[in-house]
């Protein structure tokens, strides 16, 4: 078994796996920071609104 052998069978599964890592990161942010943002969209929106008529 030469070296190269060695270096693609290791290698890959950590690229691989660094590469779910950060999708999994971006989907954990986007489920935490898109209803936070809307939330405080609509929080705003509506002390906005109430502030209007009031």
């Amino acid at each position: 078994m030469n070296h190269e052998d060695q270096s693609s069978r290791y290698y890959y599964p950590v690229e691989g796996r660094t590469d779910g890592a950060i999708a999994g990161a971006f989907a954990f942010i986007a489920i935490i920071a898109v209803p936070a943002l809307i939330y405080a969209a609509w929080h705003a929106f509506a002390s906005w609104v109430s502030a209007l008529f009031s």
